[in-house]
């Protein structure tokens, strides 16, 4: 998966501004996709260059001008391309269950505090993820994926199939 489909992805809804797609990435895009200004501008440039996003400036009379970014037709064929393409099976590079993983290296009282801070954590992401503005459709689904996820895992360290 790859930032600039993603941004085709909210692009293909309306035209955005850099702020706004940060903006969209954080609220609707929270917890499988995390993007700040520093990687959704350079992103955009590379679109631009590829012929999938046109840019709009919009400028007040005074101060920085916005810059309006929308989908191209090409754009379009690059995001269903994209989508059509054969499924994987979700991964990501989680550095809690990297972690737990490895905890055998810990002494047993230094494993308890380790699984109880990444059940702390666990939990309070998954409150967090409850607490956001609801997803429409599919984002919405995503999301309560990923809350199903950290409850699994919740629920197999406390069923003691990983012991201290």
């Amino acid at each position: 998966m790859s930032l600039p489909h993603l941004l085709l992805g909210l692009l293909n809804e309306e035209p955005r501004t850099g702020y706004d797609l940060e903006r969209a990435v954080r609220e609707q895009l929270d917890p499988f996709w995390r993007a700040g200004f520093s990687q959704i501008y350079p992103a955009l440039a590379r679109m631009r260059r590829e012929g999938w996003v046109l840019l709009r400036v919009l400028g007040p009379r005074r101060g920085p001008p916005r810059l309006l970014y929308r989908a191209t037709a090409a754009g379009r064929r690059e995001l269903r391309r994209w989508l059509e393409e054969p499924a994987e099976a979700p991964r990501a590079n989680d550095a809690a269950l990297a972690r737990l993983a490895f905890s055998d290296a810990l002494e047993p009282p230094a494993r308890r505090r380790l699984f109880r801070a990444l059940d702390d954590a666990a939990a309070a992401e998954i409150a967090r993820l409850r607490r956001l503005p609801e997803a429409p459709g599919a984002r919405g689904i995503a999301r309560q994926a990923a809350i199903e996820e950290l409850e699994g895992v919740r629920k197999v360290m406390r069923a003691g199939k990983v012991r201290p």
